[in-house]
């Protein structure tokens, strides 16, 4: 077995990869196709540029210019243009912050990568929402049967509880 013992190779054989390094496996050809050698910047658009300005824009592709490859095989690029859509008049203010905004994406890099910023106005792509449950209000013959089963209880904390859960249970919308 090639110094392998049984065990070892059983427990490789049947034990399964990181999702998350699938995930990123996958999603990378996409993100080259768009520029993005790292996802970095996709990952951290919030925090590179704020939660105000992240909710009305996003970045589409970053473009390196030509021959900005040639650091000696290192993969490190720099002078790129980053596209943003964005969404209304925070245009505005991405252009004002842009020399920061440069600044943190390059900090993100870890080199000049980005040097200038594009921006195209036009609607973002929705985002998904999340999904809530409806809670309809219980007829009186759920309530009933409800306060039945929590007469036993004798702290009203924990009753109290209870009774929140049974309505939530009792009264979700089980339609999908």
């Amino acid at each position: 077995m090639n110094g392998i013992t049984g065990n070892r190779v059983a427990s490789r054989r049947f034990s399964l990869p990181p999702i998350g390094a699938r995930v990123l496996a996958v999603a990378r050809s996409a993100f080259v196709k768009r520029g993005f050698q790292e996802a970095h910047v996709l990952a951290h658009w919030p925090e590179i540029v704020g939660q105000g300005l992240a909710e009305f824009s996003a970045p589409e592709k970053l473009v390196f210019p030509r021959g900005s490859g040639d650091d000696g095989g290192k993969g490190r690029r720099s002078g790129a243009t980053l596209t943003i859509r964005v969404d209304g008049p925070v245009a505005v203010e991405i252009r004002h912050l842009e020399p920061q905004i440069i600044e943190r994406i390059n900090s993100y890099y870890g080199y000049g990568a980005v040097a200038r910023l594009k921006l195209i106005q036009g609607p973002l792509p929705a985002k998904p929402r999340p999904r809530f449950r409806r809670i309809r209000p219980l007829r009186p013959e759920e309530r009933e049967v409800l306060v039945q089963y929590l007469e036993k209880i004798e702290e009203p904390a924990l009753r109290e509880a209870l009774e929140r859960l049974g309505e939530r249970v009792i009264g979700a919308d089980r339609r999908r």
